[in-house]
């Protein structure tokens, strides 16, 4: 995410991809183990999406990619708060804010813009940093994105406990997006809605790997899967379940998920037009992670 300081990311003239199940709604929540009873998840059932046996469903599978997959990590959020086994809620070198703009809740969590007790808008982080790491695999969040100046919601992978840091810091941003950039931006429309997001490889602080912004129907409108494909020597993303880019970078050190509802870069500094509150929230249905077999 950072690391987008140091960039400009040129808007690619890409088809517009959109699939034809998202809606305005939250989708029906599916558990990690492929039954529909959630939240309680405990009946395998039939359907799509998962490895079939005898007509039973065993385990969901990630959107897009072919191959043989092991669920590694999920979070269906389906509790009444954030599941501090699984996640931190602020970066490793900062201190968790005590105003909490956050919520779990109807198996979504919600992220949302807020001023804190000194009335300053504040960044809010949520990661696995040493709860979970993984090298390689398939990782995707299913998220309907917050508008408004300043904006800057993310999905992203990132190690910091390498023994070259700072120098040597890892980053893949499966996500970004700056709704505050406005209508002449290329990030959104003059609502200041999200109309595109890039995808981003970091092979070390200060060093692109490869950049692509994709635009998008408006992002705050429905769900959409955002995920990536990395591998030993290719990382490729996906939104709604098509690729559409492939960056062939090696990238083996082992990261860990970030969540973020962040202010600024090309989304502009938040002020009193900034929607706040839960109704402008960074809703995210599910977080899961693969490994390929």
């Amino acid at each position: 995410m950072k690391a987008l300081y140091r960039a400009t990311l040129a808007v690619a003239t890409l088809t517009m991809l959109c699939a034809a199940d998202a809606s305005a709604a939250r989708r029906i929540k599916t558990c990690s183990n492929g039954a529909t009873n959630w939240p309680t998840c405990t009946a395998p059932s039939t359907g799509t999406g998962g490895t079939t046996t005898g007509g039973t469903t065993t385990t969901l599978l990630p959107k897009g990619p072919t191959g043989n997959f092991t669920m590694t990590f999920a979070d269906e959020f389906g509790g009444s708060a954030l599941d501090t086994a699984k996640w931190n809620n602020h970066m490793w070198y900062e201190q968790s804010n005590a105003t909490i703009n956050y919520s779990v809740a109807n198996g979504v969590l919600s992220v949302w813009p807020q001023r804190d007790a000194t009335g300053k808008f504040f960044n809010r982080t949520l990661d696995t940093d040493g709860k979970y790491t993984q090298t390689y695999g398939f990782f995707e969040m299913e998220a309907k994105l917050p508008v408004g100046k300043g904006s800057w919601p993310g999905f992203w992978l990132f190690n910091h406990d390498l023994a070259a840091y700072p120098s040597k810091r890892p980053e893949i941003d499966i996500m970004e997006a700056y709704p505050g950039g406005g209508v002449n931006s290329g990030w959104s429309d003059a609502n200041l809605h999200p109309t595109a997001f890039a995808s981003t490889v970091w092979i070390d602080a200060g060093v692109l790997g490869g950049t692509k912004t994709l635009p998008t129907p408006d992002l705050s409108a429905a769900f959409h899967t955002y995920g990536v494909d990395w591998q030993a020597n290719s990382i490729t993303f996906y939104f709604d379940g098509v690729p559409f880019a492939t960056m062939n970078k090696s990238m083996p050190d082992p990261m860990y998920v970030v969540l973020s509802m962040w202010f600024g870069s090309a989304s502009g500094t938040p002020d009193s037009t900034t929607p706040t509150g839960p109704g402008n929230s960074f809703q995210i249905n599910y977080v899961r992670a693969w490994k390929r077999q």
